[in-house]
């Protein structure tokens, strides 16, 4: 049986190629303050307008590049398979300047205020994040909106971390 998906990609004035330009550049400063959850609440609408009892995905051409003060509780996971597809969906859009495929292969378990979240962690920094940072530590964390990806009856949102500072 063929799964359909409702696949919802807006075209916005931010060039998708931001994930590109912040690794390339170093260009940390593109990273505004801001809170995961701003981000959920900018898409609320799309979401509704979406409104999909299957499978969806959620894709924009604003990777929302953030400032994001985060707590670090050292749990770590593989990528869940529909994260997988999700991110899938994104380098397509990338086109050239996705990431390779196992760049982002492991998720860490982060807390925004009471909210617990599981953020994709680029794979050269998950060392240095477990030996620099101890559990409950808050750090500065440089992340990127991937998407949203309807999983059973919710949505899932998906982050990348691009980088760090535990100072």
């Amino acid at each position: 049986m063929k799964v359909r998906w409702a696949v919802l990609i807006g075209a916005l004035a931010f060039p998708a190629s931001t994930y590109a330009q912040a690794q390339s550049d170093g260009n940390w400063d593109a990273y505004k303050p801001r809170t995961l959850q701003s981000i959920i609440d900018t898409h609320g609408e799309d979401i509704k307008r979406l409104n999909s009892e299957k499978k969806a995905v959620l894709l924009t051409g604003d990777s929302f590049q953030s400032q994001v003060k985060l707590v670090y509780s050292g749990k770590t996971r593989p990528l869940p398979a529909e994260h997988g597809v999700l991110l899938d969906f994104w380098r397509k859009m990338l086109k050239d300047q996705a990431p390779s495929a196992d760049e982002f292969a492991t998720e860490v378990l982060f807390k925004e205020g009471a909210a617990k979240r599981w953020i994709v962690v680029q794979k050269p920094l998950l060392d240095p994040l477990s030996k620099e940072v101890k559990n409950g530590q808050t750090v500065n964390s440089y992340v990127i909106w991937i998407g949203a990806i309807r999983a059973g009856e919710h949505w899932e949102w998906l982050f990348a971390m691009n980088g760090f500072d535990s100072r």
